[in-house]
């Protein structure tokens, strides 16, 4: 990641930001509801999307934040920040922000969006992955015509979050069925309806909640909440292309058999990783170069897998890259963002 640039010196398209309001969301958890400075609109994003900030902070740069909002309503942004301990600033720097402090942003992206098509929906989330599921929510809701059902796992009514607006969007929607679960919850918790079950998330509760159908899932949250679900579905018999996942911490390393069974193309480039002394033939339907080295069993450091953070950047030796998203700030002369560029040709990366 770069140094922080002077904020006169960011690229045009970045977007002036006034803090309009403060709204604590729960114990550990904040909103911050961002207008134009100028006054206008703001630009159009889709449900899902993720808002870059500019922090301007030591080793913290740039920083991104779930749009929690929702989309029809461009007159103003809301993003909601989980306060982390053992974070790199950008969350405490956010906690302490007053109403008419200015923010610098960028267009909001990412691919984690709500897709438009006619399949139920299953929401489910654990703590703050609740808010690309809220806006998505938001979206449905308004449009009402899918199923949805909305699954939320937290650890107690004091990290709960958006409790009440959940509630609001789903009152009177027979379309939307919302279930709530509390990990270190209690027996009043249920008597007075805040949550719906006690302990964890598992199969036998999916297996009774969801009733037998072709589902499009939405799963975000920390990452052995993700693992563990995505396997609860697996086993249920939804499709693996049927599940979206929100991905903001390393994967576990690839194991031996999903290496062993990655699709090779025989006219593609073939990619050479210099360190590991590992080479594969680049296959077209690979999102990225990082996704690509994950298959070959590398661990590469990520973070947002968008093109934002410039964690992934890595040396490149020989051959050179196209990018599918620009990134948001280019990475230093010889190297790549892995997590946005495709092969042109032979490659050869200091992997």
């Amino acid at each position: 990641m770069t140094d922080a640039a002077p904020l006169q010196d960011i690229a045009r398209g970045s977007l002036d930001l006034v803090v309009a309001a403060l709204h604590r969301e729960s114990r550990n958890v904040l909103s911050l509801t961002l207008r134009a400075a100028d006054g206008g609109p703001l630009p159009a994003f889709r449900a899902g999307q993720h808002l870059p900030l500019w922090l301007g902070l030591p080793g913290r740069n740039i920083a991104t934040y779930t749009l929690s909002s929702a989309n029809h309503d461009l007159g103003h942004y809301r993003i909601s920040v989980k306060l982390e301990q053992d974070g790199q600033g950008g969350s405490r720097h956010l906690h302490q922000l007053a109403v008419g402090a200015v923010l610098k942003a960028s267009a909001p992206r990412g691919t984690f969006v709500l897709q438009d098509a006619p399949n139920p929906v299953l929401l489910l989330t654990g703590g703050i992955g609740i808010t690309p599921a809220l806006s998505m929510l938001q979206t449905l809701a308004r449009e009402g015509q899918r199923e949805v059902f909305f699954l939320h796992a937290c650890n107690d009514a004091e990290e709960h979050s958006f409790a009440a607006e959940v509630e609001g969007l789903a009152k009177g929607n027979p379309l939307i069925r919302v279930f709530h679960a509390y990990a270190n919850g209690t027996e009043a918790d249920l008597q007075a309806g805040r949550c719906h079950h006690l302990g964890l998330i598992d199969r036998e509760t999916l297996r009774r909640l969801l009733p037998l159908d072709d589902y499009h899932v939405y799963l975000c949250g920390p990452p052995g909440f993700m693992a563990a679900q995505t396997a609860a579905l697996r086993s249920l018999g939804v499709a693996q292309e049927h599940i979206r996942t929100e991905v903001f911490s390393p994967p576990r390393p690839a194991t031996p058999a999903a290496v062993a069974t990655a699709p090779v193309a025989a006219d593609g480039p073939v990619v050479s990783f210099a360190r590991s002394g590992k080479t594969a033939v680049w296959t077209a339907a690979t999102p990225s170069l990082l996704d690509f080295a994950e298959a070959q069993g590398l661990t590469p450091e990520f973070s947002c897998r968008a093109g934002v953070c410039g964690t992934c950047a890595c040396r490149i030796v020989s051959g050179e890259v196209a990018y599918d998203t620009d990134p948001l700030e280019p990475p230093p002369p010889g190297e790549i963002l892995l997590c946005c560029a495709r092969p042109q040709g032979q490659l050869t990366l200091d992997l």
